[in-house]
């Protein structure tokens, strides 16, 4: 399977530059779009479920208020209707994959879909250990997670608890994220066994669009 991740597109989602359908199976938006209201969580949906690619998965981030507000069975049906795989703390398998997707990373301000270690944590739980693909809006801590300003004498911003989690899922293959705009990229160690994504396609620093790149697992 060929899988482009995006993530972090800010209402800026028609300016991508997106691979043609011949090189992608699955598209992948780990969050923030900036659904604030129903009218521009719609338009993204518009766009989304009319780009031509076989699976269309769907996770919020902390912009994302209206589907906060909502929730997530009425989204979940929403992007059903359409096509769209809307993941929330859930998991789906396609073609022998198993995908999970969660809108959670770190408090940072007072933003939706946030919370300190032991919150996370709990969300990270509902984690299936045989998870092929997983999707968070935030970064695992020291894994694309650097920022260029912290409040903190630290300048990673990621969970602590999902790194920990990330150690005890021996079937995971990707874990693509978001969120940290300053750090988009790959990002692997040596000794790790599976892909650590930054997806952000916004870049503020430079007022330009991530080229997205494709992966196949």
């Amino acid at each position: 399977m060929k899988i482009c991740p995006i993530s972090d597109t800010h209402h800026k989602h028609t300016l991508l530059k997106l691979p043609p359908s011949d090189e992608v199976d699955t598209i992948i938006h780990a969050g923030d779009f900036s659904t604030n209201f129903a009218k521009t969580f719609y338009s993204f949906l518009d766009w989304y479920s009319d780009l031509p690619y076989k699976n269309k998965i769907l996770v919020a981030g902390n912009h994302d208020e209206y589907i906060f507000g909502v929730g997530y069975q009425n989204i979940y049906e929403k992007c059903k209707a359409v096509g769209v795989i809307y993941l929330q703390d859930s998991s789906v398998e396609i073609d022998g994959i198993k995908f999970h997707g969660s809108p959670w990373s770190n408090s940072f301000g007072s933003w939706v879909f946030m919370g300190d270690e032991n919150a996370l944590n709990g969300h990270w739980s509902l984690i299936p250990d045989d998870t092929d693909v997983l999707i968070t809006h935030g970064p695992a801590y020291g894994k694309g997670d650097l920022v260029n300003n912290s409040w903190s004498s630290d300048n990673h911003v990621g969970s602590k608890t999902l790194l920990k989690k990330l150690d005890e899922l021996k079937s995971l293959k990707l874990h693509l994220y978001g969120h940290i705009h300053e750090d988009f990229g790959e990002h692997r160690a040596e000794n790790q066994s599976f892909i650590s994504y930054n997806a952000s396609s916004f870049d503020y620093y430079k007022a330009e669009l991530n080229e997205p790149l494709v992966f196949e697992i």
